[in-house]
């Protein structure tokens, strides 16, 4: 998974008479990070909260499989990513149990025998988005969320009909150090991928994979995790190099592997 750190950060001590004053001014600042409204002046502020912001397009029939199928695919894929980016156990460094739960028995067998690796090759804890344990909290109970849904047919590679949901997500986090009231920063995990449906036999059970992701990465952590925990950069030492980004765009400049871009805003 790549990482993209978060090339800004705000900081300042008031002191002295007028500090009253100076203190409202610097948090009606939209760039100030605050607990009562952690996403204002931030373009994650227009997001759905939670599951509300994976759009669930109208199902219709695919080639091979029903328009009920279809919505079947659509649910489950839902349901992926919400227990890939949004359950609280997982975020919070705990045993991915939700997502190990929604895959297919096959495929869940595979991810609880890699999880927590100590190859990060191997290493299954990147399939979930997990802040290191006991260094992060979440500040109150809404990640800002913008996902899509789109179905289509296609064929395995034994030449097979199955039913692919590809889905683009980006899943903005408010978080701060495990203990403390402060700083507050916000985190995003972004991830392009495909899930796939198919049934091995014509009235057996509709079967569901993770499919290889096409893009993913993180904005606002450290780079180059040992174990595939998130740790955010509450120092705002950042660590990316290259061009600056836009998080929210929908492009950017090519990352390899393993390497650290930099970012506007989050």
């Amino acid at each position: 998974m790549k990482t993209l750190a978060a090339a800004l950060c705000l900081a300042g001590t008031l002191t002295g008479c007028g500090a009253g004053d100076a203190v409202a001014e610097l948090f009606a600042d939209p760039a100030v990070i605050t607990e009562d409204a952690p996403f204002r002046g931030s373009p994650s502020e227009k997001f759905a909260d939670g599951a509300a912001g994976i759009v669930i397009p109208e199902a219709g029939a695919v080639a091979g499989f029903s328009a009920e199928d279809v919505r079947s695919a659509l649910e489950i894929s839902s349901r992926m990513l919400q227990a890939a980016y949004l359950d609280r156990k997982t975020l919070l460094g705990g045993e991915p149990d939700a997502y190990a739960k929604v895959l297919d028995p096959e495929q869940r067998k595979s991810f609880l025998e890699d999880l927590d690796h100590k190859s990060l090759e191997k290493n299954t804890r990147a399939w979930v988005v997990s802040f290191a344990p006991g260094t992060t909290e979440l500040v109150g109970d809404v990640v800002k969320v913008q996902a899509k849904l789109s179905p289509g047919a296609g064929k395995d590679e034994n030449g097979d009909p199955e039913l692919r949901v590809d889905y683009e997500a980006r899943f903005v986090y408010a978080v701060r150090p495990a203990g403390k009231a402060a700083p507050i920063v916000r985190v995003m995990a972004y991830g392009k991928g495909r899930h796939l449906f198919w049934r091995d036999e014509p009235k057996g059970r509709l079967r569901n994979w993770e499919g290889d992701s096409v893009d993913s990465w993180n904005a606002g952590t450290l780079c180059n995790s040992p174990d595939a925990f998130l740790r955010p950069d509450f120092a705002g030492e950042g660590g990316g190099s290259g061009p600056v980004d836009d998080a929210y765009g929908g492009k950017s400049a090519p990352v390899k592997e393993g390497e650290c871009g930099s970012v506007e805003e989050i």
